[in-house]
């Protein structure tokens, strides 16, 4: 059988394949598999599924469950009676491929060698991410999903996702992301990735495993930078007066922050996804944008932090105006805000309405 699902301890699900799948790069995985969790329960019509796609730094694990009470990343926003209501939908979020948490990716097992796949991990695209998923849902018999959510990253994959298989979306909702890679964005991104290449420790991706990674750590402390707005900073660090009591609360913030990530991610994974992120354009496959935004039939609603410096507005509005050329029918929020591209995971209230509205 090439197919198979395991239910693990920690209340999340493993899809495994034997069925070889092709990259977009022309590369084979022999083997394969997929880490999801799901949250409520299918009912007998198929249709009450919500599809949540996950940023670049976190998993599967959107809220807590009886089998992992660990609270999730969006906890505040899925469970019974919340905003994602698990008493009327059934949640899935899937580990996207190339990410650390339990899907095939650097840090698991290359059958071929046996070895974990560490610097010779392949290249990834969305269009493999969302292609692996499609063939997950496939094997569940889900055939149309109520609702796709994907925020930042996940956002990427839920758009791909919503062209190359637009009679499987209804409602489809984005959250501070684009439809192409914008040269501010990767400019970003090669900064971090060179941090990370640099250091004498990575060593080409076959680092030991109890390497101290200062490059990541460093990549991490500019990612963080640009998730928060300059008024959010100011706002958190310009009560303390004595400038020195000041610089020593920010480099305590940063370095906190970075070593927290850097124990719970891994450097290969994130230069496999942040180079997704940096090839990623929706269009290339199509004439024009109304050509590809012409493919979507799910009713689409577009948010935009209006103080995000990572996917600025400008990407935003640019995407709901390609959207608006394919006819799409959408809708654009400009969410006001001082905590930048953070605003999802961090101003639960005012997202809490939006998706109850999204859902309804």
């Amino acid at each position: 059988m090439s197919y198979s699902i395991q239910n693990l301890e920690d209340g999340s699900s493993l899809f495994t394949s034997t069925e070889p799948f092709t990259l977009a790069n022309g590369r084979v995985l022999e083997h394969w598999q997929l880490c999801y969790e799901t949250f409520g329960h299918l009912n007998k019509q198929r249709d009450n599924v919500v599809l949540i796609h996950h940023a670049l730094s976190v998993g599967p694990h959107v809220a807590a469950t009886k089998a992992n009470p660990k609270k999730g990343w969006w906890q505040a926003m899925v469970g019974p009676g919340k905003a994602i209501d698990t008493d009327r939908y059934h949640v899935i979020c899937i580990n996207n491929l190339g990410s650390c948490f339990g899907s095939t990716s650097p840090v698991t097992t290359n059958q071929v060698t046996s070895k974990p796949w560490a610097g010779d991990f392949p290249e990834v695209m969305m269009e493999d991410m969302v292609h692996s998923q499609k063939l997950l849902l496939d094997h569940l018999g889900i055939e149309r999903l109520y609702a796709m959510i994907g925020n930042s990253m996940g956002a990427m994959v839920s758009l791909t996702w919503a062209i190359a298989y637009p009679d499987s979306v209804q409602r489809l909702l984005l959250t501070s992301s684009s439809y192409k890679a914008y040269p501010a964005n990767i400019a970003n991104r090669r900064i971090q990735q060179e941090s990370i290449r640099l250091d004498p420790a990575f060593q080409d991706g076959n680092y030991e495993p109890d390497a101290q990674l200062n490059g990541f750590r460093l990549a991490r402390k500019l990612g963080l930078y640009t998730y928060r707005n300059a008024a959010e900073w100011n706002r958190r660090f310009n009560s303390f007066n004595n400038i020195g009591m000041r610089d020593d609360e920010i480099n305590s913030y940063m370095d906190y922050n970075a070593d927290l990530f850097c124990r719970s991610f891994d450097a290969n994974c994130y230069l496999v996804l942040t180079a997704a992120m940096d090839r990623y354009d929706v269009t290339q496959q199509y004439e024009s944008l109304a050509a590809t935004f012409g493919r979507i039939t799910a009713k689409t609603t577009v948010i935009s932090v209006e103080s995000d410096i990572l996917f600025t507005p400008q990407q935003q509005q640019e995407l709901y105006q390609g959207l608006l050329k394919g006819r799409v029918d959408c809708h654009y929020i400009n969410h006001p805000s001082q905590y930048g591209h953070d605003a999802f995971l961090v101003e639960t209230g005012a997202f809490d309405r939006y998706l109850r509205v999204f859902l309804d």
